[in-house]
């Protein structure tokens, strides 16, 4: 009888404990159902609005569009803003993100390969200043590169390579990210295409960058993301009457003369890029940079 008494008792918490559980599980499961409903809605909402006409806005702001208006579109992308479309400052985006990107990437990942595979002294010492490097804030860097810049004569009519210049950093995010790739890859297949007959530069571009491409997909994804948002580098070295769409946007409320939903339409045609590269690459992103801890 005590047995089965102690059987029960038994039975009893471990179905108080599974009745904890989920009802823990779905508290925690609506609160983020509602955090992620805070998220959407005002992007939702701004998606809605760029298809109404200004008047119908101004009258009711949470109101749904009468009708397909599609205009604000195409004003958004003849408005000026110093003398400059919305369509040329995408373009020039969309010309500083992809060599900005391909730049910093290809120098990140030869870096990356040399300090990961390649025996001298020193190299702890150069990845410890590697790590030191994403500890400085932008702030505390900023006087010294503009006046690197002023040396340099890179700003003013020089100021789209000066820009492709400070983009070419290759310490940072890609290169730790690349350097945990690079370690985690076998020295065996380095010593098998050397024994085959490669030289450095095959074993490099036909072996080791094939194993870490899912690695050089994210770098590139998280790269191209972050040289598109960027502000203050294209503002401060871009010349005048060249410049992107993230700095353009500042102005869009004084060029579109507080039209709201040509304001919407304006972020809309920002955001479509990002919004296609990362859906288009999201599981290759996380399954990179989860794929196991840093090495060193």
């Amino acid at each position: 009888m005590e047995d089965l008494s102690n059987q029960y008792l038994g039975v009893t918490r471990q179905k108080k404990k599974d009745v904890g559980y989920h009802v823990g599980k779905w508290i925690v499961f609506i609160v983020f159902v509602i955090y992620a409903v805070t998220l959407l809605f005002p992007f939702l909402w701004m998606i809605v609005q760029s298809f109404r006409p200004s008047k119908d806005f101004i009258k009711d702001i949470f109101g749904l569009p009468s009708e397909f208006y599609g205009k604000n579109f195409s004003e958004v992308i003849k408005t000026k803003i110093d003398g400059q479309t919305i369509g040329n400052m995408f373009l020039m985006s969309l010309l500083i993100t992809t060599l900005g990107t391909f730049i910093n990437v290809f120098l990140s990942t030869i870096a990356a390969y040399c300090l990961a595979k390649f025996k001298f002294p020193g190299r702890k010492i150069i990845y410890a200043v590697a790590i030191f490097t994403m500890i400085v804030p932008i702030v505390g860097t900023l006087p010294a590169q503009v006046q690197m810049m002023d040396a340099f004569n890179l700003k003013g009519d020089n100021g789209f390579m000066g820009v492709l210049f400070l983009y070419s950093g290759c310490f940072g995010f890609n290169f730790i990210l690349l350097y945990s790739s690079f370690v985690s890859i076998s020295d065996s297949y380095i010593e098998a295409a050397s024994i085959d007959g490669a030289g450095r530069f095959k074993t490099f571009f036909k072996v080791i960058l094939p194993q870490a491409r899912g690695s050089i997909i994210a770098c590139s994804v998280l790269q191209a993301l972050a040289l598109w948002n960027d502000y203050s580098t294209p503002y401060l070295f871009l010349p005048r009457g060249h410049t992107t769409l993230a700095v353009g946007l500042n102005q869009i409320q004084t060029a579109t003369k507080g039209n709201y939903p040509m304001m919407f339409a304006s972020m809309l045609v920002a955001i479509i890029p990002v919004l296609i590269l990362y859906l288009c690459f999201q599981k290759k992103i996380i399954e990179s940079t989860n794929a196991g801890g840093l090495k060193g």
